[in-house]
């Protein structure tokens, strides 16, 4: 029988441009007048296609992460809410998933909210809100903290041990799955992440080269990915990778430059 362990890595890679790919089609049978090309529309639009799971359960001491995903056009930015209050950065909550800038493409972006160490107090209703322009959309997620009450009485001891200077594996917490733009549009490839010690952060092109900053790439400080006037040689999988002391972690972006129409 053939042996082919050594095509594996080919056919992972065959599989995502495939399903990337169809994401890519069926956009155009939303946005595009023909196959190929696209017609910029004015109206925004924006939709949660992965929403968070209805209910989370997590013990005292648990790792948990919220995921949620969504597609419209510019691309969306997702944000996290605890109740009516934004989840900022903190010992416990990580997030850092704004966009500075937008283009007027469309990508399908994904998001994660980390919390590295669940106490009692992060039980309640979390919202995961994506904007695109002047549209929002928002899904809710239960966490669940069994038996919370009284469990924060060495809240301090806590602390100390487990949050406070403790070194935790880096994860990607926003970036897009999927991004198409017209060509010679300047396009801005999003990869936040968290992690401590702080990740150091490396993106690679789809013909595996490392980005160094040149006039057609720039990786920002935030990490995001600047493509100048992208064109067909742009189109591909571009992969972002953090690494810390502890770890690494890493997601994939495919680019999809299109034809305007005329």
């Amino acid at each position: 029988m053939a042996d082919f362990t050594m095509y594996r890595p080919w056919l992972v890679a065959l599989i995502i441009i495939l399903a990337n790919l169809a994401i890519v089609l069926l956009w155009m049978s939303i946005f595009a007048g023909n196959l190929g090309t696209y017609e910029y529309k004015s109206s925004d639009y924006v939709k949660i296609t992965q929403p968070p799971l209805p209910v989370v359960q997590k013990e005292v001491g648990a790792h948990v992460e919220l995921h949620c995903e969504a597609m419209g056009s510019p691309p969306p930015t997702i944000q996290w809410y605890k109740g009516p209050m934004r989840v900022t950065e903190n010992e416990s909550f990580e997030d850092n998933n704004e966009i500075t800038d937008h283009t007027p493409g469309i990508a399908k972006v994904a998001s994660r909210l980390v919390i590295n160490y669940v106490l009692p107090r992060h039980q309640g209703n979390y919202f995961c809100v994506a904007a695109a322009g002047s549209e929002v959309v928002r899904k809710m997620t239960e966490l669940v903290v069994p038996n919370a009450i009284g469990r924060e009485m060495n809240f301090t001891q806590l602390v100390f041990r487990k949050i406070v200077g403790a070194h935790h594996h880096p994860r990607v917490t926003f970036w897009a799955p999927a991004y198409m733009d017209v060509m010679r549009s300047d396009v801005i490839l999003p990869c936040k992440s968290v992690g401590n010690p702080k990740p150091v952060l490396t993106w690679f092109r789809p013909n595996g080269k490392e980005v160094t900053n040149d006039d057609k790439f720039e990786v920002m400080q935030d990490g995001e990915l600047s493509i100048r006037s992208i064109s067909w040689d742009d189109m591909g999988v571009y992969t972002c990778i953090v690494m810390n002391s502890v770890g690494k972690d890493s997601v994939e972006t495919f680019l999809y430059p299109m034809q305007e129409s005329k």
